[in-house]
């Protein structure tokens, strides 16, 4: 079974003309990164790095647990383009 690297819930606020996504990606060396970005488009240069040793994990202790809760309770989810879920497998 292949890897989740990357979930992103779309808002579901349908008001919106454009919508924004919430991505969150889990790196090779443990840390996260989050961004807000218009639906379907790339992370690149528009996130933020979460470390987990050092930065953030020092800084604000519990935000590093937090967003992989977050991370964890998308995937619970499920990838469902009804729910806005979309999760990236390896």
């Amino acid at each position: 079974m292949s890897e989740v690297r990357e979930v992103r819930y779309l808002t579901d606020d349908r008001d919106l003309e454009e919508q924004n996504e919430l991505v969150i990606s889990y790196g090779g060396n443990g840390d996260w990164y989050v961004a807000v970005v218009p639906e379907g488009e790339g992370t690149i240069g528009r996130g933020v790095r979460i470390c987990t040793s050092g930065g953030a994990s020092a800084v604000a202790p519990g935000l590093g647990r937090a967003i992989a809760q977050a991370f964890r309770a998308l995937v619970e989810a499920g990838g469902s383009t009804d729910k806005g879920i979309t999760i990236v497998r390896d």
